[in-house]
């Protein structure tokens, strides 16, 4: 039978935060699946691969900013949750993994779909627990408190993923007639203990401000107060901080300029994107640098030693004036964006059609108050160099930068947003995540553009693998193969184009309304884009250096 308390689970994490439930099909997780089936205040989203499942939570999460569960049944299935947990850990993302189990004396012993679950998430989760087999009144005490600790862990400061294995033993069906109705559990609001560190030193001493935010949800808060800031001291903006103030293209004009360097970084965020811009920080070392994290994780990305205030940046910005910066130094920078900014205009005029200039038209022409995904590789880095418009909302998967579940992750926030859903995406990850279109639902705000180069054209063009003579085979791994037969499969709408002029009457009417989603695939040439590419850097460089 099934346990009233087992039954109960959904219930508990309704009553912390839960509003969706990733769910992928199996028996073991049966008392799970039942659970979250009959409760009404849960949304359920049925997808029966747990790698792509995985990433689909992730992006309902992002977008939400709630927890959301991901239940799936023993065995190897758990282990497919992999790559979406670490993503989430490091984006401090709240996933709440609940993996059925076989029960404890049948581990290693032979027994089919049975692995070494608990602890198997445990290098990238916050916390591991294991709930007891519940037949007891005191096992059943044990199994909700040990289930609202973990959901409570996930829930505070720093937020991120945990892992509740559930072992069951059979029969764990319902049996006929048997009554099942969830019921409200009494628990105690959870108490911050944390300090908050406030900073509070006199900043005049610091005449160079530089204000740094890494990969961070939009912040009203944080932009209001920036965008008087921006006015005084140089704040960075790149897509994946979502501000609509400050100096863009960095990447495009950041080399080993003198005059750029900072007395005080100032910085809050995840990670920092441009592998220029971090080289140059760890180069031109602050005299200090403070770095705001409610949160209180330590990190030291540029070497700088910086100091940890518990604090969001908002907060200290509105304590702290910063008329006393040098204007040359403001100056300094903005100029350098201006010039980066004409070379990258003068780029847009040339005729040869490349993956570069297709990227920069699709950036261009992305509709207002839509959002927009960043595959790994080379989108986000068009994306970074480019630019994006003010009214444009940018997710990344950069907490561990990986491919593998782009698609997916897009597809979950697409499920639960009103926006249009534009991903940018190249053809590897594309074909890799092909499973992220394996489910039911219908997406008519979602659109995917493919840059297909036939393999991973970034190694062209970065340094080291370009030149190898083992490029092609073992680094570009090339294709021949196209978005074309997931789409007809899928049920979504299907376009190719291979020029600019094809281009731009495509994207005319490609985020017109429609009851399916949309996959517009661009086919560029591997030689071409490497030295378009090329041309692009040397272009940027001596614009910089005039």
């Amino acid at each position: 039978m099934l346990h009233p308390t087992v039954f109960n689970t959904s219930q508990i994490c309704h009553q912390l935060g839960v509003r969706h439930a990733v769910m992928s099909p199996g028996s073991r997780n049966a008392p799970l699946t039942i659970s979250f089936a009959r409760h009404e205040g849960i949304k359920k989203y049925i997808i029966p691969d747990e790698r792509s499942a995985g990433f689909v939570a992730l992006g309902i999460a992002q977008e939400t900013k709630k927890p959301v569960v991901l239940c799936c049944t023993s065995g190897s299935a758990l282990l497919n949750y992999a790559p979406a947990i670490a993503e989430a850990f490091y984006r401090e993302i709240p996933l709440i993994v609940l993996s059925a189990d076989r029960p404890p004396e049948l581990i290693d012993q032979r027994d089919g779909q049975t692995i070494r679950q608990f602890e198997a998430l445990k290098n990238h989760v916050k916390g591991s627990f294991n709930l007891p087999l519940v037949s007891t009144e005191v096992e059943a005490k044990s199994y909700s408190e040990m289930l609202i600790k973990a959901l409570q862990e996930a829930t505070t400061l720093p937020l991120g993923p945990v892992h509740i294995n559930v072992p069951f033993k059979e029969p764990f069906y319902p049996e006929a007639g048997q009554a099942l109705e969830f019921e409200k559990v009494e628990m105690e609001e959870l108490s911050d203990s944390s300090i908050s560190r406030e900073l509070n030193t006199d900043l005049t001493s610091y005449k160079k401000v530089l204000i740094l935010v890494g990969q961070k949800d939009p912040d009203q808060e944080l932009e209001v107060q920036l965008k008087s800031i921006s006015e005084l001291v140089p704040v960075l903006r790149s897509p994946l901080n979502n501000l609509q103030v400050g100096i863009q293209h960095v990447d495009g004009f950041i080399s080993n300029q003198k005059e750029l360097q900072p007395d005080l970084l100032i910085t809050t965020g995840l990670s920092v994107l441009s592998k220029k811009l971090k080289q140059y920080l760890r180069s031109q070392l602050p005299n200090a640098h403070f770095h705001f994290d409610p949160s209180g994780i330590e990190v030291d990305t540029f070497q700088s030693s910086p100091r940890l205030i518990k604090e969001s940046l908002s907060s200290f910005l509105k304590r702290h004036s910063f008329d006393h910066a040098d204007s040359n130094y403001l100056k300094e920078w903005k100029a350098a964006e201006v010039k980066a900014r004409q070379a990258l205009d003068t780029f847009n005029l040339q005729e040869t059609f490349s993956e570069s200039k297709a990227a920069f038209q699709v950036l261009e022409t992305l509709p207002d108050d839509s959002t927009l995904h960043l595959s790994n590789s080379m989108p986000v880095r068009y994306a970074d160099l480019f630019g994006v418009k003010n009214t444009i909302q940018t997710y990344c998967n950069r907490g561990t930068s990986g491919i593998d579940g782009c698609t997916s992750t897009t597809i979950g926030t697409s499920m639960v947003s009103d926006r249009m859903n534009v991903l940018l995406t190249g053809d590897l990850a594309f074909l890799y995540d092909r499973n992220a279109f394996f489910h039911n639902y219908p997406l008519p705000n979602l659109r995917v553009i493919v840059l297909n180069n036939q393999g991973g054209g970034i190694f062209r063009l970065i340094d080291g693998p370009a030149n190898l003579p083992e490029l092609e085979e073992y680094f570009e791994t090339r294709h021949n193969r196209t978005a074309e037969y997931i789409c007809t499969e899928s049920g979504l709408e299907y376009e190719k184009v291979s020029n600019e002029e094809a281009l731009v009457s495509s994207l005319k009417s490609f985020y017109e309304p429609s009851q399916h989603g949309k996959v517009l695939e661009i086919f560029t040439d591997p030689e071409t884009n490497q030295r378009v590419y090329k041309e692009l850097k040397k272009l940027l460089n001596e614009q910089i250096e005039n």
